[in-house]
């Protein structure tokens, strides 16, 4: 029905107003037909949308399509986008040392900028920052939220001497149990667990299996490097700590 009555305001859309003041000439509202009435309503409601872009015009500045961000993850660069309409020449800041903002101006219409966190989150609450879009002497805010995931390791690094032993390598987090995981490349000179593939990614709740290493009976010392992370919803590994097991050589 409503494409129908789209159609026929189209094909007497020369005699649209004649309609609308004819209408209104009519002495007993009675004799509006259905079809007159309807004429009307898509009249008005042309007539309505045209003065609203005319105020939308005077008034000016920005848009904005975005009033908030994708949650970044709490791991540095991070991105997500902000998408506004400017009814002129346009620029982009933020105060918050954080964050990077890049294109930082351009031209008027429809425009997308591109948010992206410089910083890990290491203040264990989510971190809120704003983006400030101004454009003809008018400015709109975007808030822009960082997760507050955080795993941390007990410890930078861990020293072994030449003769090798057990190693205890303990965290702290507040990732949900299950989602937190560990990666390290296996080397022939220490064992976890009964792990035997070349790479490994497994969870532990607050303290990781014991790390046997062997002893070294070389003169050169080896380093082994541990991460805790976390996958996002692309799959992708984003490391939030990281330390290292560090064995000196036999001299």
């Amino acid at each position: 029905a409503l494409i129908y009555l789209t159609l026929q305001v189209a094909d007497l859309q020369s005699k649209a107003f004649h309609d609308y003041f004819k209408a209104f000439q009519i002495s007993n509202p009675k004799r509006i037909t259905q079809r007159e009435a309807f004429r009307l309503f898509f009249v008005l409601l042309l007539v309505g949308l045209h003065l609203a872009g005319c105020i939308a015009d005077e008034v000016g500045g920005v848009y904005m399509l975005t009033d908030r961000t994708d949650t970044l993850q709490a791991v540095a660069d991070q991105q997500a986008n902000i998408e506004f309409n400017a009814s002129g020449e346009w620029t982009a800041r933020t105060t918050d040392t954080w964050l990077e903002v890049a294109p930082q101006s351009g031209p008027k219409g429809r425009n997308i900028i591109l948010v992206r966190s410089t910083q890990a989150n290491r203040t264990r609450q989510l971190r809120k920052g704003e983006v400030i879009v101004s454009s003809d002497g008018k400015s709109k805010a975007v808030e822009v939220v960082q997760r507050d995931d955080y795993a941390l390791f007990g410890a930078n690094q861990y020293l072994v001497g030449p003769e090798g032993g057990e190693v205890n390598i303990s965290f702290s987090t507040n990732v949900e149990s299950g989602h937190l995981y560990i990666s390290y490349v296996k080397y022939n000179w220490y064992s976890i667990g009964d792990s035997s593939s070349a790479t490994r990614s497994d969870s532990w709740d607050g303290k990781i299996k014991p790390i046997m290493v062997s002893p070294n009976e070389n003169p050169e010392p080896r380093s082994a490097r541990f991460v805790l992370g976390i996958y996002d919803k692309r799959k992708v590994f984003l490391p939030l700590d990281s330390t290292w097991i560090h064995q000196g050589g036999i001299e």
